[in-house]
C-alpha cells in the first residue's frame, strides 16, 4: 500500500515538473525591449546601447506573430522556433531571417547571427522582457 503512495506522489511530481517547465515557443511570449548589440569580427568587437535611442520592442505572440516596433513604423512579421533558432518571415517574402537563441530566460533574451561577408561578423541582440 505504502510503496503504490510513493509510485504515486512520484508520478504527480514528475509531470507537475514537466507541465511547469516552458518550451523555447512559450518562453519567448510577450514583450521584449531592445537594449544592446555586440559584434564581433576578425577586425575587433564594438557595443552600441540601443537605449540612447528610443525604444524598439518585439512583441511576441501566442498566434506565431511578432510585432516589432520602434516609435517610427511598426512590422508585423511570422516566426517559429525549431533547433534552438528562431525563424521569422513575413508572408509572400521570400527571406527569412535565421538566428541563434543564446540565452532565453523569463527576463533575458539573447540573439546572435552571423554577416556572412569578409569580415566574418557575428552580432548579438540583446533584449530584457517589458510585460
Amino acid at each position: 500500500m505504502k510503496s503504490k503512495a510513493l509510485i504515486i506522489i512520484l508520478v504527480l511530481g514528475i509531470t507537475t515538473i514537466f507541465i511547469s517547465c516552458k518550451t523555447g515557443d512559450e518562453k519567448i511570449i510577450g514583450k521584449w525591449q531592445h537594449i544592446l548589440i555586440v559584434g564581433n569580427s576578425t577586425q575587433g568587437s564594438d557595443t552600441l546601447d540601443m537605449t540612447q535611442y528610443p525604444p524598439t520592442f518585439n512583441t511576441f505572440r501566442q498566434d506565431k506573430t511578432l510585432l516589432i516596433t520602434n516609435g517610427q513604423q511598426e512590422v508585423n512579421v511570422r516566426y517559429f522556433i525549431r533547433d534552438n533558432k528562431l525563424y521569422s518571415y513575413q508572408l509572400g517574402s521570400e527571406d527569412t531571417s535565421i538566428m541563434n537563441i543564446k540565452k532565453l530566460t523569463n527576463k533575458e533574451l539573447i540573439l546572435e547571427f552571423s554577416i556572412n561577408d569578409e569580415t566574418q561578423r557575428v552580432e548579438s541582440l540583446h533584449y530584457v522582457r517589458k510585460d
